[in-house]
């Protein structure tokens, strides 16, 4: 495994120490219970023995957070990963329980579960989806009601990894139908409810695509009484701890197909040097070292954008836009290397007696688990286009005198003082020549004229009442966006002003 230069010496030690564990002992393992279609016990159990479980757990917990933290995590997932089954429900206990516990949980809950989920004594996963709440996860029905020290659960919890075999499971549940705290996303409670509770049972397991042996279930809570001392954080606030979550649940989730991307190059590559065809080995084949090439670009590009999103998570910084851009690009490129890979090896491609197979189903798999891409792709344009509001500004434009062209200015000239609504329409009769059919946002206009909002406001509905100008209000019904109408134009300037003929054009042409 390639190491990155920020990596500390204690992550560089580990990642040798994965690697070399892996092919020892956690290959054989897992591909014996991939056959037999055994629940990855043994495997989980040597993980443990290997502290690994505490990557994201504190030292005085027992755990390794200093020294691993989520690149540590992220070095177990790409190794683990190469060797079966055994890190999908390794990553939904560190994500599905001991994240939460570690950032909202209180003293008392740390104490009770952490050192335990540190040795992997404990497994806990993540019990968001429901039957009807998939991508609209704000829309959970399950509720939890209050009766005196406990929360009455009621509802069902569908496609959860590692439940059946977890013991503790982080649920999110409806405490409130005020329509206004929906609005907010202040509706819902985390709770952490253990296995053997009365009334929480396992209604379906699901054999899901790639999961051999590896639990995926339905879960039912009929009158399950949960101790109000098992939530986590304040009541109506579990979106909060939802959202702090599923940003380094997607960062360990696509960590977890870098050891696929891996496993498939060089199972590919073993083909390609040894299978000969017309009198040669198609390792030789031009086309064929082009898709090598490009599953090398994906790979070394994948592992960048994960490890530099699990940096900044350990940093402490903000990784909304990070972790759903790694996630995103990682899970494609994992997918077009695992198609790549199957189509390099050709019938052995498509057999069980090669790992190719299974990363492959488990490729697709994986574009939907932790966020669909088509969800991941909402996330980068509403929080990136947002955190790169000022590196996305297009400069302001003014008319060259010379040129009669749009120009771009260094910086911001004065604002122009109104003192009537025709002042507003010249400023948007300008813009119908700098910024051809597009209209100018409220900001735009504050940007270029002296005005307060509300005279602003009351001139461009004038204009509007009169016909010069066209408005576009947002959902509130407050003006957004404003543009002159051809009276407008026409009212602002002759049109002898709007004119543009450039020097080529024959002017015996134009009439």
């Amino acid at each position: 495994m390639e190491h990155f230069p920020w990596w500390n010496e204690a992550q560089k030690k580990l990642a040798e120490d994965a690697k070399a564990f892996t092919d020892e002992v956690l290959i054989p393992v897992g591909t014996r219970q991939a056959w037999k279609l055994e629940y990855p016990w043994e495997s989980l159990k040597e993980m443990g023995k290997k502290g690994w479980f505490g990557a994201l757990i504190p030292e005085e917990y027992g755990g390794r957070l200093k020294e691993w933290g989520v690149t540590g995590t992220c070095i177990i997932l790409e190794e683990t990963s190469r060797a079966g089954l055994a890190s999908a429900p390794y990553s939904s206990s560190m994500i599905g329980s001991a994240t939460q516990l570690v950032h909202d949980g209180n003293e008392e809950q740390k104490r009770r579960w952490l050192p335990k989920m540190a040795t992997g004594e404990l497994l806990g996963a993540i019990t968001m989806t429901e039957p009807y709440a998939g991508s609209d996860i704000a829309g959970i029905e399950t509720t939890g009601a209050t009766d005196g020290d406990h929360y009455v659960v009621n509802g069902k919890k569908r496609y959860q990894t590692g439940s059946a075999a977890a013991h503790l499971y982080m649920s999110y549940v409806k405490t409130s139908d005020d329509p206004e705290a929906r609005r907010k996303h202040n509706h819902l409670t985390a709770l952490i409810i253990e296995k053997g509770t009365p009334g929480f049972t396992i209604e379906r397991v699901n054999d899901l695509m790639s999961l051999d042996g590896v639990y995926n279930c339905y879960m039912d809570f009929d009158n399950v009484r949960v101790p109000v001392a098992n939530r986590l954080g304040d009541e109506n606030m579990g979106w909060w701890v939802m959202m702090r979550g599923l940003n380094v649940e997607r960062i360990c989730t696509v960590a977890g197909v870098l050891g696929g991307m891996r496993e498939g190059l060089r199972y590919a590559l073993q083909h390609l040097q040894r299978r000969v065809q017309f009198g040669a080995p198609t390792g030789e084949i031009a086309t064929n070292q082009f898709k090598v090439a490009d599953m090398l670009a994906n790979l070394s590009l994948a592992r960048l954008s994960v490890y530099y999103a699990a940096y900044c998570a350990d940093l402490g910084l903000d990784i909304s836009v990070t972790s759903a851009a790694a996630k995103l690009f990682g899970t494609t490129a994992n997918l077009q290397n695992a198609t790549e890979a199957v189509q390099l090896m050709g019938g052995n491609g498509v057999t069980k007696y090669y790992p190719v197979e299974g990363i492959f189903r488990g490729a697709k798999l994986i574009q939907i688990a932790a966020g669909t891409d088509e969800v991941l792709k909402l996330v980068l344009y509403r929080m990136g286009a947002r955190a790169m509001a000022e590196d996305l500004k297009v400069p302001v434009r003014v008319m060259d005198e010379e040129l009669k062209i749009p120009m771009p200015l260094g910086k911001v000239p004065p604002r122009k003082k109104v003192s009537s609504e025709d002042d507003v329409l010249k400023m948007l009769a300008e813009d119908y020549r700098v910024n051809p059919g597009l209209h100018m946002t409220v900001g735009d206009l504050n940007e270029r004229l002296d005005a307060s909002d509300e005279d602003l406001n009351k001139h461009l509905a004038s204009l509007e009442e009169k016909g010069l100008a066209s408005l576009y209000r947002d959902r509130r019904g407050a003006i957004a966006m404003a543009r002159a109408t051809y009276k407008g134009l026409a009212q602002a300037n002759p049109l002898e002003y709007y004119k543009y003929i450039p020097a080529w054009a024959d002017r015996k042409d134009m009439f």
